[in-house]
């Protein structure tokens, strides 16, 4: 494909992407959410921009970038090329593994904690006076290493590149597959960053020991 025909395809979703990962990033970060808390208020950033942050995650990817990378480009949605049955099986089983993995990590940082909605619970009881337990917030006041967490730090970015490179070899799928992974590696990045500065010396014990997107060696041979 020449490069021009691969811009007019791909430009507008790989700009999306890229607009949609820098922000994303951002609206994570703690300066953000401070200046947020200035405008707004502590207790509406503590109880409900998680939610509105997931929603709006949601909708940006699966809405906007992903219409505009799969649905101008139906005709690249053939694949380019095919898997002896061997490779297709053993293809297949990895794909089943990484819904499993990203099942299992949603349910070990609460999935209803990870999307908002235990905090947004917690600041409705508060404005009705009700009492309600405190939310120990994933990644934010705990730090969580065992389970499949013993095993990978970024378990949920992990299984989403292996769900790409275990789905159909189309050229759509190559390219989105790219650019999400230059989004782990950037935002893994930034997210390291991050917990460094929230957990100090616990996180970097847990960095020594455990690998970010892949088990390590000797992981696999304990």
């Amino acid at each position: 494909m020449p490069f021009s025909s691969f811009l007019s395809s791909y430009g507008p979703s790989l700009a999306a992407f890229g607009a949609f990962g820098l922000l994303h990033s951002i609206c994570a970060q703690e300066p953000f959410k401070e200046a947020l808390a200035r405008m707004t208020g502590p207790f509406f950033v503590d109880h409900f921009w998680r939610l509105i942050y997931c929603v709006v995650s949601y909708g940006a990817l699966y809405s906007g970038v992903a219409s505009l990378h799969w649905a101008r480009n139906t005709g690249y949605d053939f694949w380019v090329f095919i898997y002896p049955d061997w490779l297709w099986q053993t293809i297949t089983v990895l794909h089943l593994g990484s819904i499993a993995l990203i099942y299992a990590a949603f349910l070990q940082s609460d999935y209803l904690e990870f999307w908002g909605f235990r905090q947004a619970w917690r600041g409705i009881c508060a404005q009705r006076g009700v009492a309600a337990s405190e939310v120990r917030l994933f990644g934010t006041h705990r730090l969580e290493t065992q389970g499949v967490y013993g095993w990978v730090r970024h378990p949920m970015l992990s299984a989403g590149l292996m769900f790409l490179l275990t789905s159909g070899p189309s050229l759509n799928n190559i390219v989105y597959t790219v650019m999400y992974t230059a989004y782990m590696l950037i935002g893994g990045y930034y997210e390291e960053r991050r917990l460094l500065r929230i957990f100090g010396e616990d996180y970097r014990s847990y960095q020594r020991n455990v690998g970010a997107f892949f088990p390590r060696v000797r992981q696999l041979v304990a």
